[in-house]
């Protein structure tokens, strides 16, 4: 099943574009698509949204991506790289708030560890503070 067949069996409309764009980076294989369609009870946007949110924290929990991968991936795209670690959607706009704030792949893994569920935008805080304190 693909995130778009998913998408559309749920009916989410183009103007869910959050719950979309959720979808794709937490499902973002076979195993956790599937996972998300057993788990799912009631097919309503606040079901969706409270399922996706449980399975991103356990993903982050539980089945982090590993820091050589992420390394790896840092290193060939780190706009990607930053999306499937914080399972979230990073633009390079973003990416480049985190460069600008001092951010690097060892700083987010570093970060991670201390605090699992960190969003990218607590971490971009974060390396600005230590940043400034530097200063």
């Amino acid at each position: 099943m693909t995130d778009n067949n998913l998408i559309n069996m749920l009916r989410i409309g183009p103007d869910a574009w959050h719950v979309r764009n959720a979808m794709q980076i937490i499902l973002n294989s076979v195993v956790r698509r599937n996972a998300f369609v057993s788990r799912l009870v009631n097919v309503n946007r606040e079901d969706i949204c409270k399922l996706l949110c449980i399975m991103k924290n356990e993903y982050l929990l539980h089945n982090q991506l590993s820091d050589e991968a992420f390394m790896h991936m840092y290193g060939v795209n780190p706009v990607e790289a930053l999306s499937i670690y914080f399972l979230e959607s990073v633009d390079i706009h973003i990416h480049w708030e985190w460069r600008d704030a001092g951010g690097t792949s060892e700083k987010a893994i570093q970060y991670k560890r201390e605090v699992p569920f960190m969003t990218l935008t607590q971490a971009i805080e974060r390396a600005e503070g230590e940043r400034n304190a530097c200063t």
